[in-house]
């Protein structure tokens, strides 16, 4: 029996610490992915700031 037990304990153990570790990559790639959007949507505000700075140099030459 104690055998069994220590198998037990030893698998169980194991686990636990796969779990653990796949608990921290996946709040590694959690925090890696708001990076990214982070990055994205400062890119995608800077096209539209961008694009309304030229929709007003379009709107003052034509107006010359």
């Amino acid at each position: 029996m104690k055998l069994l037990a220590g198998i037990k304990n030893y698998f169980s153990e194991e686990v636990e610490e796969t779990n653990l570790d796949w608990r921290v990559v996946a709040l590694d790639l959690n925090q890696s992915l708001i990076e990214s959007q982070e990055k994205l949507q400062n890119a995608n505000q800077r096209i539209a700031d961008l694009e309304k700075i030229v929709a007003i140099y379009k709107e003052m030459e034509n107006a010359k």
